[in-house]
């Protein structure tokens, strides 16, 4: 009978420690999957069971953070700091908290860190890629990338990007299968591979706005837009579709392509082909959009052919009083000089150079050696910044803002912030409701420091989709103006020059 009752003792006992061990393996396994908001609370319960173990702490950082839970994955950065000073995995998920709250140097820091720990240390490797990709050195960034998924194949974040840098065959081979097991990296995959679609039998599988003539330097003039009478907005473009009326654009470097409203796509007759979402400042949300294909247009004294533009659904404006806007990104084959006193775009031809499937770095000419890095996302360009000395952000370059604005989560960081209920902000998603006033706010960016700076306060991480990163603030008009800007988007590069330092 002893012998029983120990033998049953020995199979409950064993049974309750296997329980645990299956319950952690499947956390890890759902974590592992990308399906970070299944995963939290399975990885929660295991710190709570065992509150020694790296692997579960670092997880469960990594995890709030993909799901944008600022609060909980701060007091779980600063925690893990303590209990697990050494450890590259717990590191390496730091820094991505860092990365995504858009502390660069912090997140490079760390990533760094835990690669000197342990060089085979996965999502370090996989942060300095993202990294390295924004900073415009994308040769180095692919062969991160490459090395992070030989680390961890499983880990299907890393495998989402490393998809990317496959040859097309074999990306297509793996892609369905892929996006199937993991639906929620690709919220709109079937609408997008549907419009592509729809847009390229417009096009007839012809390249999109294909310049008419040799491409060389251009002077366009830049236009005055005004919210009032009284007030300017910003500067923009005439754009003419097919001959038809101009069309008034808002200059934007803190857009990407060019965004219309239906009313001018109506006016130029041309048809509505697939569906979009497109979001801005507001808090509406996405707006509905569709494409056009017009044979020809012009921007400014440039002509094209095969132009494509994307049309905010129903008869609602944008932001302002404007027919649409351009992102600066549009001419990103060019170097930008922008100077709004003369009211003058130049555009001077990028040197040619063959394409490389691999990519290439930043390579910086002798005559761009005093411009500022910034950071790339997409048609979006950042540059790193300093409110009152302390916390470091990103904060977007855009001209298409009247106002230079903070988030209000990041400015709570390094500032007083308080009501105003005069106020109004608008962008493309709608009015904003919730809208602060900064006490006092003193920007250092690049070799620049801007004292006094009034800036207004609010969310401006409110997207209903996954944000890699969180935007700190923006450098709108009432900045930017203060300076002749070049820019040159394959190099990562942008020059700020002080138009009162010229004077003196």
């Amino acid at each position: 009978m002893d012998a029983i009752r120990s033998g049953l003792a020995l199979v409950v006992f064993l049974s309750a420690a296997m329980v645990p061990a299956a319950e952690l393996d499947n956390a890890i396994s759902v974590y592992k999957s990308g399906d970070y908001r299944t995963a939290i609370p399975l990885l929660e319960a295991a710190c709570r069971r065992d509150q020694t173990d790296e692997h579960v702490a670092a997880a469960l950082l990594s995890a709030l953070v993909y799901d944008g839970r600022v609060d909980q994955a701060a007091d779980a950065a600063d925690a893990d700091a303590t209990a697990f000073p050494n450890s590259p995995e717990v590191i390496a998920a730091r820094g991505e908290f860092a990365f995504y709250m858009s502390d660069m140097p912090e997140a490079e820091r760390l990533f760094k860190a835990a690669v000197k720990l342990n060089e085979s240390t996965p999502r370090a490797t996989y942060g300095l890629f993202r990294l390295f990709r924004m900073a415009s050195m994308y040769r180095t960034a692919r062969l991160l990338c490459l090395k992070a998924h030989e680390l961890d194949p499983d880990d299907a974040l890393i495998t989402s990007s490393w998809l990317r840098y496959l040859v097309p065959e074999r990306r297509k081979e793996l892609l369905g299968p892929f996006v199937a097991a993991h639906p929620w990296f690709y919220k709109r995959m079937a609408q997008y591979e549907q419009t592509t679609g729809d847009v390229q039998k417009e096009l007839k599988e012809q390249k999109a706005f294909e310049l008419v003539g040799e491409r060389k330097e251009a002077a366009l003039h830049l236009i005055y837009l005004h919210d009032d009478p009284q007030r300017v907005r910003g500067v923009g473009l005439e754009l003419a579709i097919e001959g038809g009326k101009r069309l008034r654009l808002l200059f934007d470097t803190g857009a990407s392509g060019i965004l219309v409203t239906q009313a001018a796509i109506d006016r130029a007759g041309l048809t509505h082909v697939g569906s979009w979402v497109a979001g801005g400042i507001g808090d509406k949300g996405l707006r509905n959009t569709f494409f056009a294909v017009a044979k020809e247009c012009t921007i400014g004294t440039l002509q094209y052919t095969n132009c494509t533009f994307e049309a905010t659904e129903g008869k609602g404006r944008l932001a302002g009083d404007e027919d649409g806007l351009i992102g600066a990104d549009f001419f990103s084959d060019y170097i930008l000089h922008i100077d709004f006193q003369k009211h003058t775009l130049l555009l001077t031809p990028q040197p040619e150079r063959p394409e490389n499937p691999q990519g290439y770095d930043r390579t910086v000419p002798a005559e761009e050696a005093a411009f500022t890095p910034v950071f790339r996302a997409g048609g979006h360009l950042y540059v790193s910044t300093k409110v009152n000395g302390k916390n470091s952000g990103l904060f977007l370059l855009d001209t298409g803002s009247s106002l230079s604005n903070i988030d209000s989560t990041f400015a709570r960081l390094s500032t007083k912030i308080h009501g105003n209920d005069w106020l109004r902000v608008r962008g493309v998603s709608g009015e904003v409701k919730d809208v602060f006033e900064a006490d006092k706010a003193e920007l250092e960016f690049g070799r620049f420091r801007q004292r006094n700076l009034g800036l207004t306060a609010f969310n401006l991480n409110n997207s209903p989709d996954h944000q890699e990163f969180r935007m700190a603030g923006i450098l709108g008009a009432p900045v930017l103006s203060l300076f002749r800007l070049t820019i040159d988007y394959r190099n990562g590069v942008v020059n700020f020059d002080y138009i009162l330092d010229s004077h003196h």
